[in-house]
């Protein structure tokens, strides 16, 4: 996987020397509130590349995150196997983000979007895309594993944490990075509410008074 995401980036500069005549002196690179211009990139080596190097650089995290989670299975007290598995659903979302930024760079530039939309539908898309994909796989394999016999610690069930003796809200991912909820608790549902929906309301306010 990781193969693919640095093909997909080096192809995006490749198509891009390529096409360079084609490449237009400046482009848009990002629409305001009211959906006007208010940036552009200009016909150079730096600018042209920003997106490919950006994409590299967020591939390059995911990377790193993946290869501490897959190492980390004996210090984490799960298995390796699992470790491994919820490791590639990491790397499943670098390489949609590779994929993102490598398109990116060769659509603002040679297609010259008139606005926003495609690259914010697309973004929320093939992440989800991808990420849920993924984690039906990993899922699945999860299962497997459990029915294999392979041991998890109590109360995980692979990514997500239920144990009613447990009486903690808050227990560590897991990957052993982070914390994710307790969902037997009580007031596990009420925090995932808070969770989502205060950012959502804080995303609607926003639009709004843009808007005005």
């Amino acid at each position: 996987m990781r193969w693919i995401s640095l093909a997909a980036l080096a192809a995006a500069g490749i198509l891009l020397a390529v096409f360079w005549g084609d490449v237009p002196d400046r482009w848009v690179t990002h629409w305001g509130a009211h959906g006007q211009p208010d940036g552009w990139a200009m016909k150079n080596v730096a600018d042209a590349a920003f997106p490919i190097v950006l994409g590299l650089g967020t591939w390059l995290l995911f990377e790193v995150m993946a290869l501490l989670m897959a190492r980390g299975g004996t210090s984490s007290g799960f298995p390796p196997e699992v470790m491994k598995v919820w490791a590639t659903v990491v790397r499943a979302v670098g390489l949609a983000f590779a994929l993102l930024f490598a398109a990116l760079a060769l659509a603002l530039p040679l297609l010259q979007p008139r606005s926003a939309l495609p690259v914010a539908i697309a973004f929320p898309l093939v992440i989800g895309v991808s990420a849920g994909g993924a984690m039906v796989w990993a899922w699945r394999e999860t299962r497997r594993l459990r029915a294999s016999g392979v041991a998890f610690p109590p109360g995980y069930t692979g990514i997500f944490y239920k144990n009613a003796r447990d009486p903690r809200l808050w227990v560590p991912k897991v990957a052993g990075v982070g914390w994710t909820i307790n969902f037997a608790h009580r007031l596990a549902w009420p925090m995932m509410l808070v969770l989502v929906g205060v950012p959502v309301a804080i995303s609607l306010l926003v639009s709004f008074a843009s808007g005005r």
